[in-house]
This record gives C-alpha cells, sequence and structure tokens, in this order.
C-alpha cells in the first residue's frame, strides 16, 4: 500500500486511523426565512449532542461563499452509522442542508485546537 513512502516515515503510518468525513452542503431550504431559527434551535443543539457522546469529533463551519456549509469526522468506520445520526438531524429532515459521506483516515494525534 505505501511503496512509494520514504522509509523514515512508515513507522509513521503504522498508527493510520479511519474516519469517516462528511461535507455538509446548503440544502434547497438552506436560503429560507426559517433556516436560520432551525440551524441554531435545532441543529446546533443536536451537533452538541454528537460531539457530547463522542460520536463526532469535529465539526467546522465554513465561512466562505460556497455550497459547502461544514465539515464533519465522525469516530467511526461506519458510513450507515453516520448516515443514521446525519438522517436524525432536523436540518437535514427539513431541506436546510445534504450531506456527501467519504471514509478517510488521520493519524494519531492529529490535533486543530
Amino acid at each position: 500500500m505505501f511503496q512509494y513512502v520514504p522509509q523514515e516515515l512508515l513507522p509513521r503510518l503504522v498508527d493510520l486511523t479511519p474516519f469517516v468525513l462528511v461535507v455538509l452542503r446548503k440544502g434547497p431550504h438552506h436560503g429560507e426565512d426559517k433556516a436560520i431559527e432551525i440551524i441554531q434551535g435545532e441543529h446546533l443543539p443536536y451537533i452538541f449532542k454528537l460531539r457530547d457522546d463522542g460520536f463526532m469529533l469535529l465539526s467546522f463551519s465554513i465561512m466562505d461563499t460556497t455550497d459547502i456549509a461544514a465539515i464533519s469526522i465522525f469516530n467511526t468506520q461506519s458510513k450507515a452509522e453516520v448516515k443514521d445520526w446525519l438522517e436524525g438531524d432536523p436540518a437535514v429532515q427539513q431541506g436546510i442542508f445534504t450531506y456527501e459521506i467519504l471514509s478517510g483516515m488521520g493519524m494519531k494525534g492529529d490535533t486543530l485546537c
């Protein structure tokens, strides 16, 4: 798998850990008047619960003008499990956000803050 990686880096790759990454996109109802109320009053509490329960490791809001609203990393290898969590999000249920689920790898000890 890592046939082109310099030998001195191979020991660092032993600790690669699989995660599930989500790209949260602005959905068809994102620009509606009620969207901000749902995002703040329902979506954020839902996201904080996922974080508090250890399911979501990172939630990163995107501030640029783009259709991407946020990127999240979940503490699982199961895309099906993440899909279930996302389908329970009130903002997804109401079409404010859509999502794409991707598999990824992270290195042990990676942090943002």
